[in-house]
Protein backbone atom coordinates (compact mmCIF):
# COMPACT_ATOMS: atom_id res chain seq x y z
CA UNK A 1 0.00 0.00 0.00
CA UNK A 2 1.45 3.20 -0.42
CA UNK A 3 2.24 5.28 2.43
CA UNK A 4 2.74 8.71 2.40
CA UNK A 5 2.65 12.62 4.41
CA UNK A 6 0.21 15.76 3.59
CA UNK A 7 3.29 18.24 3.68
CA UNK A 8 0.55 20.85 5.77
CA UNK A 9 1.05 18.62 8.72
CA UNK A 10 4.43 20.28 9.60
CA UNK A 11 3.45 23.89 7.65
CA UNK A 12 7.33 25.49 9.91
CA UNK A 13 9.20 23.23 8.11
CA UNK A 14 10.43 23.63 4.48
CA UNK A 15 10.15 21.62 1.52
CA UNK A 16 13.21 20.27 1.98
CA UNK A 17 13.05 19.31 5.61
CA UNK A 18 9.85 17.78 4.39
CA UNK A 19 11.79 15.48 2.01
CA UNK A 20 13.95 14.18 4.33
CA UNK A 21 11.57 13.50 6.99
CA UNK A 22 10.00 11.46 4.31
CA UNK A 23 13.18 9.93 3.14
CA UNK A 24 13.53 8.85 7.35
CA UNK A 25 10.35 7.67 8.09
CA UNK A 26 9.89 5.69 4.75
CA UNK A 27 7.17 7.55 3.60
CA UNK A 28 7.44 7.49 -0.35
CA UNK A 29 4.39 9.72 -1.34
CA UNK A 30 3.63 13.56 -0.51
CA UNK A 31 0.18 15.57 -0.77
CA UNK A 32 2.15 19.84 -1.04
CA UNK A 33 -0.17 21.88 0.47
CA UNK A 34 -0.69 25.13 -1.63
CA UNK A 35 -1.03 27.43 1.26
CA UNK A 36 2.84 27.49 2.69
CA UNK A 37 5.21 25.01 1.01
CA UNK A 38 4.16 25.11 -3.01
CA UNK A 39 2.11 28.63 -3.44
CA UNK A 40 0.89 28.14 -7.04
CA UNK A 41 2.51 31.34 -8.19
CA UNK A 42 5.63 30.36 -7.48
CA UNK A 43 6.52 28.17 -10.53
CA UNK A 44 10.16 27.85 -9.68
CA UNK A 45 9.73 26.77 -6.71
CA UNK A 46 7.65 23.73 -8.02
CA UNK A 47 9.90 22.40 -10.55
CA UNK A 48 12.87 23.06 -7.90
CA UNK A 49 10.49 20.55 -5.52
CA UNK A 50 9.65 18.39 -7.78
CA UNK A 51 13.12 17.65 -8.86
CA UNK A 52 14.50 17.44 -5.70
CA UNK A 53 11.57 14.75 -4.91
CA UNK A 54 13.06 13.02 -7.84
CA UNK A 55 16.75 13.11 -6.63
CA UNK A 56 15.26 11.68 -3.30
CA UNK A 57 13.28 9.08 -4.60
CA UNK A 58 9.93 10.70 -3.66
CA UNK A 59 6.90 10.98 -5.59
CA UNK A 60 4.20 13.78 -5.11
CA UNK A 61 1.04 12.39 -4.98
CA UNK A 62 -1.33 15.21 -4.25
CA UNK A 63 -1.66 19.07 -4.71
CA UNK A 64 -3.27 20.63 -1.65
CA UNK A 65 -5.14 23.57 -3.38
CA UNK A 66 -7.21 25.96 -1.17
CA UNK A 67 -9.20 27.12 -3.95
CA UNK A 68 -12.67 26.82 -2.57
CA UNK A 69 -15.59 25.80 -5.09
CA UNK A 70 -17.51 28.20 -3.96
CA UNK A 71 -15.28 30.74 -4.90
CA UNK A 72 -14.79 32.32 -8.57
CA UNK A 73 -13.82 29.52 -11.14
CA UNK A 74 -10.89 31.48 -12.37
CA UNK A 75 -9.13 31.00 -8.88
CA UNK A 76 -9.43 27.02 -9.56
CA UNK A 77 -6.64 27.30 -12.85
CA UNK A 78 -3.84 28.43 -11.04
CA UNK A 79 -3.89 25.87 -9.03
CA UNK A 80 -4.28 23.09 -11.71
CA UNK A 81 -1.53 24.73 -13.31
CA UNK A 82 0.51 24.18 -10.62
CA UNK A 83 -0.65 20.77 -10.15
CA UNK A 84 0.33 19.69 -13.31
CA UNK A 85 4.16 21.42 -13.39
CA UNK A 86 4.37 19.19 -9.87
CA UNK A 87 3.32 15.93 -11.90
CA UNK A 88 0.86 14.81 -9.18
CA UNK A 89 -2.14 12.07 -9.36
CA UNK A 90 -4.73 14.59 -7.97
CA UNK A 91 -5.49 18.12 -7.27
CA UNK A 92 -7.42 18.61 -3.97
CA UNK A 93 -10.14 21.73 -3.62
CA UNK A 94 -12.53 22.21 -1.02
CA UNK A 95 -16.29 21.60 -1.38
CA UNK A 96 -17.86 25.06 -0.17
CA UNK A 97 -18.06 27.10 2.78
CA UNK A 98 -20.52 25.36 4.76
CA UNK A 99 -21.92 22.05 5.09
CA UNK A 100 -25.41 23.13 3.42
CA UNK A 101 -25.60 21.92 -0.49
CA UNK A 102 -24.51 24.99 -2.56
CA UNK A 103 -25.34 24.06 -6.11
CA UNK A 104 -23.07 26.93 -7.64
CA UNK A 105 -20.42 25.13 -5.64
CA UNK A 106 -21.00 21.70 -7.22
CA UNK A 107 -21.22 23.24 -10.77
CA UNK A 108 -17.72 24.82 -10.25
CA UNK A 109 -17.01 20.91 -8.64
CA UNK A 110 -17.84 19.64 -12.20
CA UNK A 111 -16.20 22.32 -13.94
CA UNK A 112 -13.06 21.31 -11.77
CA UNK A 113 -13.39 17.80 -12.60
CA UNK A 114 -13.50 18.13 -16.65
CA UNK A 115 -11.13 20.66 -16.82
CA UNK A 116 -8.47 18.59 -14.59
CA UNK A 117 -9.52 15.10 -16.81
CA UNK A 118 -8.20 17.17 -19.67
CA UNK A 119 -4.65 17.32 -18.23
CA UNK A 120 -4.97 13.70 -16.93
CA UNK A 121 -5.53 14.63 -13.17
CA UNK A 122 -8.47 13.70 -10.82
CA UNK A 123 -9.92 16.14 -8.28
CA UNK A 124 -10.38 15.67 -4.77
CA UNK A 125 -12.55 16.47 -2.21
CA UNK A 126 -11.51 15.97 1.57
CA UNK A 127 -14.26 14.76 4.11
CA UNK A 128 -14.04 17.94 5.73
CA UNK A 129 -16.25 19.61 7.97
CA UNK A 130 -18.20 22.99 7.62
CA UNK A 131 -18.28 21.83 3.63
CA UNK A 132 -20.36 20.04 1.61
CA UNK A 133 -18.49 16.65 2.44
CA UNK A 134 -18.96 16.68 5.90
CA UNK A 135 -22.03 14.58 5.82
CA UNK A 136 -21.44 11.49 3.98
CA UNK A 137 -24.71 11.44 2.10
CA UNK A 138 -24.44 14.70 0.39
CA UNK A 139 -20.49 13.92 -0.12
CA UNK A 140 -21.34 10.68 -2.20
CA UNK A 141 -24.51 13.22 -3.91
CA UNK A 142 -21.89 15.42 -5.28
CA UNK A 143 -19.22 12.67 -6.22
CA UNK A 144 -22.02 10.98 -8.16
CA UNK A 145 -22.54 14.33 -9.86
CA UNK A 146 -19.52 15.64 -10.82
CA UNK A 147 -17.06 13.05 -10.95
CA UNK A 148 -15.02 14.39 -8.29
CA UNK A 149 -12.85 11.61 -5.57
CA UNK A 150 -13.22 11.58 -2.25
CA UNK A 151 -10.56 11.63 0.85
CA UNK A 152 -11.47 10.07 3.70
CA UNK A 153 -10.42 11.47 7.21
CA UNK A 154 -12.24 11.10 10.52
CA UNK A 155 -14.04 13.33 11.95
CA UNK A 156 -13.41 13.66 15.57
CA UNK A 157 -17.11 15.20 16.41
CA UNK A 158 -18.96 11.75 15.46
CA UNK A 159 -18.35 8.55 16.66
CA UNK A 160 -16.15 5.46 15.13
CA UNK A 161 -19.18 4.16 13.72
CA UNK A 162 -20.37 6.96 11.89
CA UNK A 163 -17.07 7.59 10.40
CA UNK A 164 -16.86 3.74 9.59
CA UNK A 165 -20.42 4.12 7.92
CA UNK A 166 -19.45 7.36 6.19
CA UNK A 167 -16.36 5.28 4.28
CA UNK A 168 -18.72 2.48 3.18
CA UNK A 169 -20.78 4.68 1.72
CA UNK A 170 -17.80 6.79 0.12
CA UNK A 171 -15.85 3.75 -0.91
CA UNK A 172 -16.77 3.76 -4.75
CA UNK A 173 -15.52 7.32 -4.84
CA UNK A 174 -12.11 6.56 -3.02
CA UNK A 175 -9.08 8.34 -3.72
CA UNK A 176 -7.21 8.42 -0.44
CA UNK A 177 -7.03 8.24 3.09
CA UNK A 178 -5.71 10.83 5.82
CA UNK A 179 -4.48 8.94 8.76
CA UNK A 180 -4.47 10.70 12.13
CA UNK A 181 -5.77 10.00 15.65
CA UNK A 182 -8.08 12.82 17.20
CA UNK A 183 -10.29 12.74 19.78
CA UNK A 184 -13.62 15.25 20.08
CA UNK A 185 -12.12 18.86 20.75
CA UNK A 186 -8.99 18.41 18.38
CA UNK A 187 -7.11 16.51 20.92
CA UNK A 188 -4.24 14.42 18.80
CA UNK A 189 -3.47 11.08 20.13
CA UNK A 190 -0.32 8.36 19.19
CA UNK A 191 -1.79 7.32 16.17
CA UNK A 192 -1.35 3.78 18.38
CA UNK A 193 -3.91 4.89 20.40
CA UNK A 194 -6.78 4.58 17.59
CA UNK A 195 -5.24 1.30 15.90
CA UNK A 196 -8.51 -0.84 16.43
CA UNK A 197 -10.42 1.90 14.10
CA UNK A 198 -7.29 2.05 11.95
CA UNK A 199 -7.77 -1.35 11.51
CA UNK A 200 -11.54 -1.83 10.30
CA UNK A 201 -10.92 1.93 8.32
CA UNK A 202 -8.14 0.03 6.48
CA UNK A 203 -10.06 -3.09 6.13
CA UNK A 204 -12.43 -1.14 4.32
CA UNK A 205 -10.56 1.54 2.55
CA UNK A 206 -7.97 -1.26 0.85
CA UNK A 207 -5.38 -1.08 -1.61
CA UNK A 208 -5.42 3.36 -1.65
CA UNK A 209 -2.65 5.78 -0.87
CA UNK A 210 -2.83 6.27 3.63
CA UNK A 211 -1.36 9.93 3.74
CA UNK A 212 -0.21 10.72 7.07
CA UNK A 213 -1.61 14.26 9.05
CA UNK A 214 -1.17 16.37 11.85
CA UNK A 215 0.39 14.66 14.67
CA UNK A 216 0.62 15.01 17.95
CA UNK A 217 2.48 18.48 18.63
CA UNK A 218 3.38 18.77 15.25
CA UNK A 219 6.57 17.24 16.08
CA UNK A 220 8.26 15.68 13.66
CA UNK A 221 10.05 12.84 16.25
CA UNK A 222 6.20 11.55 16.54
CA UNK A 223 5.73 11.34 13.00
CA UNK A 224 8.68 8.90 12.61
CA UNK A 225 6.32 7.10 15.78
CA UNK A 226 3.08 7.40 13.75
CA UNK A 227 4.79 6.05 10.19
CA UNK A 228 5.97 3.31 11.95
CA UNK A 229 2.56 2.46 13.18
CA UNK A 230 0.98 2.60 9.68
CA UNK A 231 3.99 0.58 8.49
CA UNK A 232 2.33 -2.10 11.28
CA UNK A 233 -1.34 -1.53 9.82
CA UNK A 234 -0.74 -1.47 6.39
CA UNK A 235 1.82 -4.40 6.45
CA UNK A 236 -0.51 -7.54 7.41
CA UNK A 237 -3.77 -8.89 7.12
CA UNK A 238 -6.54 -8.11 9.51
CA UNK A 239 -6.33 -11.54 10.94
CA UNK A 240 -2.33 -11.18 11.56
CA UNK A 241 -2.42 -8.08 13.24
CA UNK A 242 -5.30 -9.23 15.16
CA UNK A 243 -3.40 -12.32 16.33
CA UNK A 244 -0.15 -9.92 16.72
CA UNK A 245 -1.69 -7.75 19.36
CA UNK A 246 -3.23 -10.40 21.16
CA UNK A 247 0.18 -12.51 21.83
CA UNK A 248 2.09 -9.35 23.01
CA UNK A 249 -0.08 -5.96 22.99
CA UNK A 250 2.85 -4.26 21.50
CA UNK A 251 4.09 -4.13 17.36
CA UNK A 252 6.27 -6.67 16.42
Amino acid sequence: MKKGLVSISFRKLSPEEIVELCVKTGLKYIEWGADVHLRPENIERIKAVKSLCEDRGLIPIGYGSYYNAADDFDKFLPNLEAACILGTEYIRIWGGKTAAYDKAAEDNIGRAVSLAKERGLTVCLECHRWTMTEDHVLAVKVAEATGCRLHFQPNPDITFEQNLDALKAMKPHLCACHVFAWEKGNVRLPLRDHRGQWLEYIAEAGDVPYLMEFVQDDDPINLVRDAGELAFLTGASKAEKSEKICENGSIP
